[in-house]
């Protein structure tokens, strides 16, 4: 995707380069911050039509525009929101937003390399303008802001789902199928898990979470049984997997239910095994699945209900758990290292 420094492309450069002076002064302890920031945020979100504007009128509408212009609304939207949460804005309202945000843009990016790139809509400029209103409201704390959230979340998840039906028109079955889609209700459940545990309400907690671990296996037979089983389906299962695993443990250090030591011990060698089942699969094209590594979530999950249920042993769970992750992240990396050495291409090797 070629970048053409033209002036849409500018304004959209320097929306996102602002981006930290908006934080900046939702952190600062300065008077008039409301109105400052309203201020700031109001001006990023007019350059949002500028933009678009100057693309149309001088005919330099680029894809790289197309693609980066969508991202840089999502960084503001999903910054505001952040640091919005309990002033106006409730946890579920902002996680809601930002899940969405954050599934179409990593659609957005996953489909660069096939070239296609798919505009943002009427319905979802509409969805960002009153986004924008909400968010205005929240910060300058008037009457009706909460409302105008609610707005704001309808028209994003409603907008969503139209983008996703637009993106199963353009690549059919590749993208949106049913395995992939059962994965996303797996990853978007992450929201209400997070807004009831925080909420101490342990019972809802270990019911979504159990729907969590009890669809993990569904996508996986639904795949296999519809023949849709697809390299972004098994990368989208494992990256929920240990979405869900790392957003819980950070939630246990939060309510003190374990030290930050454990979750350092059990992260870093996933972290490990990820980097090598992505170079694994660039040379193979294929993503690896070992039955040890299913064996780690598994044991995982067990880990993470036994802190719900708060059961006797959970502690050897907890410790075997750690033990099995470090034993899949050797077996990824033998794998990975075992590959043959990919053959020096002609012009390399006369250079």
């Amino acid at each position: 995707m070629k970048f053409k420094f033209n002036i849409p492309n500018k304004i959209t450069i320097i929306r996102v380069a602002l981006i930290p002076l908006f934080a900046a002064v939702l952190l600062a302890d300065i008077p008039y911050k409301s109105i400052l920031s309203a201020f700031i945020f109001g001006m990023l979100s007019v350059s949002d039509f500028l933009d678009g504007y100057f693309a149309r009128k001088k005919r330099q509408v680029t894809e790289f525009g197309k693609l980066i212009d969508p991202i840089a609304d999502k960084l503001l939207i999903s910054t505001a929101l952040i640091f919005l949460i309990g002033k106006g804005v409730e946890l579920w309202m902002a996680l809601a937003i930002i899940a969405r945000e954050i599934i179409i843009t990593a659609i957005r990016i996953y489909l660069v390399p096939s070239k296609i790139v798919v505009p943002a809509s009427n319905f979802g400029k509409a969805k960002t303008v009153v986004q924008s209103l909400a968010i205005v409201f929240a910060l300058l704390q008037l009457p009706l802001s909460y409302y105008f959230m609610l707005a704001a979340v309808f028209l994003t998840v409603a907008s969503g789902l139209e983008y996703l039906i637009r993106i199963r028109k353009l690549t059919g079955k590749k993208i949106i199928n049913l395995p992939n889609l059962i994965t996303l209700c797996r990853l978007l459940l992450i929201i209400p898990f997070v807004y009831f545990f925080l909420k101490s309400e342990m019972q809802l907690s270990l019911l979504i979470f159990a729907a969590i671990t009890l669809t993990d296996k569904l996508d996986g037979i639904s795949a296999r049984l519809m023949n849709q089983k697809t390299e972004l389906g098994s990368g989208l299962d494992s990256f929920t997997d240990w979405t869900v695993i790392f957003v819980t443990l950070v939630l246990f250090v939060i309510k003190n239910y374990i030290n930050v030591l454990w979750v350092a011990l059990l992260i870093i060698p996933s972290i490990i095994s990820g980097v090598m089942k992505m170079t694994y699969a660039k040379r193979q094209k294929v993503v690896p699945v070992t039955f040890v590594a299913r064996l780690s979530v598994g044991l995982t999950y067990i880990t993470i209900i036994s802190f719900l249920i708060n059961f006797r042993y959970t502690f050897y769970f907890l410790v075997s758990a750690i033990l099995i992750t470090y034993i899949s992240m050797a077996v990824y990396i033998l794998k990975t290292f075992a590959l043959p050495k990919a053959p020096v291409s002609k012009k390399k090797a006369a250079a």
